[in-house]
């Protein structure tokens, strides 16, 4: 019996030592797993920091190319109502010259209808004639003056609509590095 015990106690310490050396390596391993976890834990934290970084940064890029954008086409607009401005000052004074031009026209008119009045004689019939086409002339003026006002008035509103249209587009398209 003494044989048995003595070999039963030598695979008991034998496994109890395999134990310990197991426990060891198994410590051991556990140790280097969590370094290793750890380690990638800060580099996928490390990565999040970055992505949150670039995000923030593009967002803010954004963010003041839109300001840009919009002072831009603020910009476009007082350019625009100060062009209209200047358009209404240059049709008040068209108008002013079309008014006095009309008067003139008036007189013109007035002033041969006037010496229609003498037809006594073949003379004064032929001075007749031409007083009317005269008359006749100043009223086609006088009609194609308000026509022209009418055009330039749409033309003015077509350009400077035009011109902040096209300023708003460039102000929009141009690329700020």
């Amino acid at each position: 019996m003494n044989i048995n015990f003595s070999w039963r106690m030598m695979a008991i310490g034998l496994l109890l030592v395999a134990l310990v050396v197991a426990g060891r390596i198994a410590d051991h391993y556990r140790d280097k797993y969590y370094q290793v976890d750890k380690s990638w834990q800060l580099k996928w934290a490390q990565r999040d920091k970055d992505d949150s970084d670039a995000l923030a940064q593009r967002q803010a890029s954004e963010r003041a190319e839109e300001q840009r954008r919009q002072q831009a086409a603020n910009q476009a607009v007082k350019d625009a109502e100060k062009d209209n401005e200047q358009l209404k000052a240059d049709a008040i004074n068209a108008k002013r010259s079309a008014d006095r031009l009309q008067q003139q026209l008036i007189q013109l008119r007035q002033q041969f209808a006037d010496s229609e009045t003498g037809k006594l004689s073949s003379a004064a019939s032929s001075s007749a004639s031409k007083s009317q086409a005269i008359i006749l002339l100043t009223e086609l003026l006088s009609e194609s003056s308000e026509a022209a006002r009418e055009y330039a008035k749409e033309a003015d509103r077509a350009y400077s609509a035009g011109r902040t249209c096209e300023r708003t587009y460039t102000s929009l398209t141009e690329v700020k590095p």
